[in-house]
């Protein structure tokens, strides 16, 4: 049985209120919808999330929105994690690069802060209505698959994989953002009344999300799907069964469009199936890692050579040109062993147990006949499970897009938590002293992404050739990190 769900007439005025009282939410739902529209693909993307970060950095120091960053426990070691950063920044190779990454890394977290402050002012009504603004923009992004298929059959064009992530320079930034999405699209069939117009949205937003993923033999993303039902289902037991119960149904629906769209109905037309499945297999027996083998061993050898700071935030780029496969590990372990150093990443990972910590615990207050805060708390630690295992073997937490989403999902995660916190676990606003040293931080961040893109800017945004000394360390191939051209 699914979980109740919020009285099914909201009015719209009031969801308008709701909106309205949302900005920053609003700001990162529009860049989302942008870059799933445009054209360019990464190097466009990156521009518009930079754009969002330091358009979100100036409104907060206008309005002197000034949020208890690292205060919590959480928040602590995060704190000591991005003084690594920054030191281990200033003895690399390009200071302002990798100063970027910090930079954008705490631009993202404080975006994170700034809609989940939101989300405690407007309760599971705000939160619920941002997760259903994303997941429209979700469903408006589909529509170029459909019409790419309709159109293809019209005109005898044989559908492409690419079709999946028209926007996208690689199928696999498009898996990125449906890691850190499809979890919470699940939540709203969970949660959704059953008398509400927009349910059959939600799953047919769902199915076509795992349809996508199988089609584009999109591993990341299934194993992290995969770890996080079975992670949610031995923490949470019976509180999980309306999430895992949606998780199942919803992939069911995504398998059953794959034969009928991709596999009977193109069989019909006197045309091949769509052959990803086979195509996945045979490269998983070929190469299990798919080449990572070759990423990981360079990252184990630079952090054996640098342990304590790392080479220097996206630094791994400048250090594993010579392999031409990959301008990142391909495992957030590796990338923050390797470029910030051990220290920083078990400062990081102090951080995510505090944070999975305190998920748990505010479930864990909260009757249990809470159907629907007990789901919400449910696809929260699935989801988060779901990016962490899929970190391991991707670049999402390095790719623009799906930056941005991730940054949506921990909003929710602290928000949620913040909407049902205890009066003692409420921190106290900081104080003049800690509010101009955020001040401080927060400007110079925005600076570091300015200084960083700016010299390209215009460039990338056009769309114009790599230079010849970009084109030489990416051997024809772009391997992306910053840009596209991510070798440095």
């Amino acid at each position: 049985m699914f979980a109740s769900s919020l009285p099914a007439g909201i009015p719209i005025t009031a969801r308008v209120r709701i909106l309205w009282q949302m900005p920053f939410s609003m700001l990162l739902c529009f860049a989302l919808l942008s870059n799933f529209f445009m054209t360019a693909g990464h190097d466009r993307q990156r521009l518009m999330g930079v754009a969002v970060l330091v358009l979100a950095a100036v409104a907060g120091l206008a309005k002197r929105q000034f949020i208890p960053l690292f205060r919590t426990q959480a928040g602590k070691p995060l704190a000591v994690f991005f003084l690594l950063g920054i030191l281990g920044s200033l003895g690399a190779f390009s200071p302002s690069y990798a100063l970027f990454e910090v930079a954008i890394f705490f631009l993202l977290y404080l975006f994170a802060w700034g809609i989940a402050d939101e989300i405690g002012r407007t309760g599971n009504v705000g939160l619920l209505t941002l997760i259903s603004v994303m997941a429209v923009t979700c469903a408006l992004y589909s529509v170029q698959f459909w019409v790419a298929y309709v159109a293809g059959f019209a005109l005898g064009i044989p559908l492409d994989v690419g079709d999946f992530a028209l926007p996208f320079a690689n199928i696999r930034f498009f898996n990125h953002t449906q890691t850190a999405s499809l979890p919470l699209v699940i939540l709203l069939c969970c949660v959704t009344a059953r008398q509400s117009r927009l349910r059959q949205l939600w799953w047919s937003l769902a199915g076509y999300w795992w349809m996508a993923i199988f089609a584009t033999s999109g591993r990341g993303t299934l194993m992290g799907m995969v770890a996080g039902c079975l992670v949610v289902a031995v923490l949470r037991r019976r509180l999980a069964i309306a999430y895992i119960k949606a998780a199942g149904l919803s992939a069911l629906l995504g398998v059953l469009g794959y034969v009928v769209f991709l596999v009977f109905i193109p069989y019909l037309a006197g045309g091949e199936a769509f052959g990803a499945f086979g195509s996945a297999l045979e490269r998983t027996a070929a190469d299990p890692a798919s080449g990572r083998g070759f990423l990981w061993r360079r990252a184990t050898e630079l952090i054996l050579q640098h342990p304590m700071l790392g080479v220097g935030p996206m630094h791994f780029a400048h250090n594993a040109g010579d392999l031409h496969i990959g301008a990142h590990p391909h495992d957030w372990i590796m990338q923050i062993a390797s470029e910030w150093g051990i220290p920083a990443l078990l400062c990081l990972c102090a951080a995510l147990a505090f944070a999975w910590r305190a998920l748990l615990r505010t479930g864990s207050k909260l009757p249990q006949g809470d159907t629907l805060n007990q789901t919400i708390c449910s696809a929260l630690v699935a989801g988060s499970a779901t990016i962490l295992v899929d970190g391991l073997v991707s670049g999402l937490f390095v790719m623009p897009q799906s930056q941005l989403a991730i940054a949506l999902f921990l909003a929710c995660a602290i928000g949620w938590c913040r909407v049902h916190a205890d009066r003692a676990d409420v921190v106290a606003a900081p104080g003049p002293l800690i509010r101009a040293g955020t001040a401080i931080l927060v400007a110079a961040a925005a600076v570091c992404l300015v200084a960083a893109v700016w010299p390209e800017a215009l460039a990338r945004y056009r769309g114009d050739d790599a230079s010849a000394a970009q084109q030489a360390l990416n051997t024809g191939v772009n391997w992306p990190r910053l840009w596209r051209a991510g070798f440095f």
